[in-house]
Formats: C-alpha cells, sequence, structure tokens
C-alpha cells in the first residue's frame, strides 16, 4: 500500500486535522527557531504524530516547508480574490485592498519576517519558483483591481503591472517599518498613509 493511499484510507476529516497540525507546528518552529536548525523529528514531536505519519503527507523538509509557504501566499490570494469580485468601487476598493494586505500581513508579521521576496527558507529552487508563481497570481489580482479602480476613475496608471508591484511592496515595506520601528498605530492609518504615497508619492498630495 502506497503512502497516499494509506492517507486515502483515513477519513478525509481526520486528515486535514493531522496536516493541519503538521502545518501548523511547521510554522511554529520556523518562528521559534529559524528554518535552519529544524529537523523533520522535532515538526513530527511539536505536532504529535510519528515520523512516519510526518512522511504520509510531506516527504520531505523542502515539501512540507514549501507547503507552509504555500498556504500562506493562497490565504492572501483567496482574501484579494473576494475583494476583485465584491461591488466595490473607485477609492473605496483601493483602500479595501490595501486593509486586506495589511491585515494579512500583520496576522503572520512574525513568520513573514523569515523570508525574503524570491527566497523560502528550506525551499529548493524549483519549491521556491513554485512559490514565486502563486505569488504571481496574487500580482494579477491586484492589477485586475487596479484595473477596475482606473476604469471607476479612482487612479490614473499606464503600466498596471508596475503598479500592482509598487502596491504590494508598499505594504510589505509598511510592515518591515512596523517590525524595525516596534511602533504600532492603527490600521486604518497605515492604509491610508500607504494610499497617499501610492497615489502622489513622498511629496505628498498636490496643492
Amino acid at each position: 500500500m502506497t503512502n497516499q493511499s494509506v492517507i486515502m484510507t483515513t477519513s478525509p476529516q481526520a486528515a486535514d486535522i493531522k496536516r493541519r497540525l503538521i502545518l501548523d507546528s511547521a510554522r511554529r518552529l520556523l518562528v521559534a527557531q529559524g528554518f535552519q536548525d529544524i529537523v523533520l523529528d522535532d515538526v513530527a514531536r511539536k505536532a504529535g504524530v510519528a515520523k512516519g505519519t510526518l512522511f504520509l503527507y510531506y516527504k520531505s523538509k523542502d515539501e512540507l516547508f514549501t507547503a507552509v509557504f504555500a498556504e500562506l501566499v493562497e490565504q492572501l490570494g483567496g482574501e484579494l480574490e473576494s475583494v476583485a469580485n465584491s461591488t466595490q468601487t473607485g477609492s473605496t476598493l483601493l483602500r479595501e485592498t490595501v486593509r486586506v494586505v495589511l491585515e494579512h500581513s500583520d496576522r503572520n508579521r512574525d513568520f513573514l519576517s523569515q523570508f525574503g521576496v524570491g527566497r523560502f527558507p528550506a525551499c529548493g529552487p524549483r519549491s521556491c519558483d513554485k512559490l514565486m508563481a502563486l505569488m504571481g497570481k496574487n500580482i494579477r489580482r491586484i492589477v485586475r483591481i487596479l484595473r477596475r479602480c482606473s476604469q471607476d476613475g479612482a487612479i490614473r496608471v499606464q503600466n498596471l503591472d508596475t503598479a500592482a508591484f509598487a502596491l504590494f511592496g508598499l505594504c510589505r515595506s509598511a510592515v518591515s517599518h512596523r517590525l524595525i520601528t516596534g511602533k504600532e498605530k492603527p490600521l486604518e492609518e497605515r492604509a491610508a498613509r500607504i494610499l497617499e504615497l501610492f497615489l502622489y508619492g513622498v511629496s505628498g498630495k498636490p496643492c
């Protein structure tokens, strides 16, 4: 019987619970120790499962941590998809997009500090390419949102791809600023500042 068939004989609910335990445990260990010092034995012990059980779900450290990072990216993707499919328009849609990215970053800021753009700890080149492709989907979701904002007259941009990367980058920079300075400002205040920078640059609103 193969590893996959063993999983298939388990009830879907039980399999999801074990997978959730393993991913959560791997994530907590990444935050607490950093990826260099983690071995799969540690993850199995933290999750309260046998190492053999862990291997039924993830065959290697690369596969496990790729799944951990992929879940983070896909969570944001689901939230952006909801915004993109909403009935909001114009500046309200733009502000909601920034709020969603900031809230997601706030919830995961300890975890986000573990990696930089294009480099995911414990993940090989192929896995990093897969994760970057998932991040690319999120950028395309932001492009869809900005296109609607442009059609509504809320923004005027010539290159939507560049604008999407700029907006996402400003949100990520705000998280880095918060981590470095330790300054805790209300979400709405931070969102407003990001929108001001995005729309008017560092010189501020035009007179």
